[in-house]
């Protein structure tokens, strides 16, 4: 694992397809039939929005491919310091800045207290009884577990061989859910960590070539990931107030498989976009504020005769604010560390 690895366009590409449609659908569908917006109504693209919850399963299969490239020629401290670097302090900015922004008097509802912000800077809120500032910030909580594992493996000294292990986690993972065996609230055999072992396997396949492991470790993923993913259709329906077709998930949880074993091609890898990388940083810190000062915006300022000019306002100023965090924080973390 010493080969250097270009970064890709395309990751940041998909990331940006990836964001849009969470984006679509908390602003679409979901801030408006849990009530959190109810300045406007539901429009007939919320019928497609609904199912943009599906972009964080694309986000998972590019966290499990990056992965392997974030432990080449690195230590277990180091693995932490970068990942510490690469989460905490954008998060921290991004709470704060929420804070800030909620907290002005110009909006009819006050945004979360001090406490329940310094609870969420843990970025494991609900460990210790607390709630999100935003809900969508779960996903930071299983980025944590599956690098948990990651550091776990380097610092007993096989991080050579977690190639290795991620068809045989995926593998383990496909048995444990289709035999339906009880999972003693263990986080891993979560059909997350199955996305999240096929896009590895995929970042493996590209670098390493495929071998007969690596291909049944993907299938194996991808069976989970399918059946875990369409086996919530029923749920979501329950949950959501709108009926989901299991096929539908099915289908687009295919499609990001595909995505990511584009990855295998030399004209995908190749690709050259001079925006590309900084549209892909920007993902992260509009992903942490797009939720709360987004629904709060079109809540106190949209409504059905104006949401058409309202919503691309809102995302380009939240843009503007995404850029300005990502400018504060390399200033902040190169004058630091």
């Amino acid at each position: 694992m010493v080969k250097p690895v270009k970064r890709l366009d395309y990751l940041d590409l998909l990331r940006v397809l990836a964001l849009g449609s969470v984006i679509s659908f908390h602003y679409f569908f979901n801030g408006i039939s849990k009530g959190t917006v109810t300045s406007v109504s539901i429009t007939p693209f919320a019928s497609i929005a609904k199912y943009g919850y599906l972009g964080v399963e694309l986000f998972f299969m590019i966290s499990g491919f990056v992965i392997l490239y974030s432990t080449q020629n690195r230590s277990a401290g180091e693995f932490i310091k970068k990942r510490f670097l690469r989460l905490y302090p954008m998060y921290w900015l991004a709470l704060l800045t929420i804070f800030v922004i909620t907290r002005l008097p110009i909006w009819d509802k006050n945004g979360p207290s001090i406490g329940k912000t310094i609870l969420n800077f843990t970025m494991i809120p609900t460990a210790f009884g607390g709630r999100w500032v935003d809900e969508a910030h779960w996903f930071l909580m299983r980025e944590l577990q599956f690098y948990l594992v990651i550091i776990f493996v380097m610092a007993i000294g096989m991080g050579k061989r977690l190639p290795k292990i991620f068809p045989w986690w995926a593998i383990i993972i496909c048995v444990w859910n289709l035999l339906n065996l009880p999972r003693f609230e263990v986080w891993y055999f979560s059909g997350y960590f199955a996305l999240m072992a096929g896009g590895a396997i995929i970042f493996s396949i590209r670098e390493w070539g495929l071998t007969k492991l690596r291909a049944i470790g993907l299938l194996a993923a991808y069976i989970c990931a399918m059946d875990t993913r369409m086996s919530k259709a029923a749920w979501l329906g329950e949950h959501r107030s709108s009926s989901y077709n299991k096929y539908v998930i099915g289908t687009i949880v295919t499609v990001a498989f595909l995505l990511i074993l584009a990855t295998l091609s030399s004209k995908v890898s190749n690709l050259s976009i001079k925006w590309a990388g900084i549209a892909g940083a920007i993902t992260y810190p509009l992903f942490l504020i797009h939720g709360r000062l987004g629904l709060l915006a079109i809540q106190d300022i949209a409504n059905d005769s104006n949401k058409f000019l309202v919503y691309p306002v809102v995302i380009l100023v939240l843009i503007g604010i995404a850029y300005g965090l990502l400018k504060l924080e390399n200033k902040l973390t190169s004058t630091r560390f």
